[in-house]
């Protein structure tokens, strides 16, 4: 099955937003700052900040090393990223 390209434009717009949503939520459940997030993973608080507001996407291996920051494993962190 080929996916079609509007649903690769959705994805495309949806996805970041979702998984900066979730970092953003366990970050607060953690009560850290955006700074304090961004120091553990070697990373400027302003790129932390796009990614929660889903304006850049990190890569895997950003967001695993996120999801470790938290002391969460990848699959919890993304539990909630639905795709529909």
């Amino acid at each position: 099955m080929q996916i079609s390209e509007d649903k690769i434009k959705q994805y495309t717009q949806n996805i970041p937003v979702l998984v900066g949503g979730q970092i953003k939520k366990f970050r607060k459940m953690r009560k850290l700052t955006q700074t304090e997030l961004a120091h553990r993973v070697w990373k400027d608080r302003q790129y932390l900040y796009k990614i929660e507001k889903g304006k850049v996407t990190p890569n895997v291996f950003t967001i695993a090393m996120i999801a470790l920051a938290l002391d969460i494993s990848l699959s919890e962190l993304l539990e909630d990223v639905v795709l529909e």
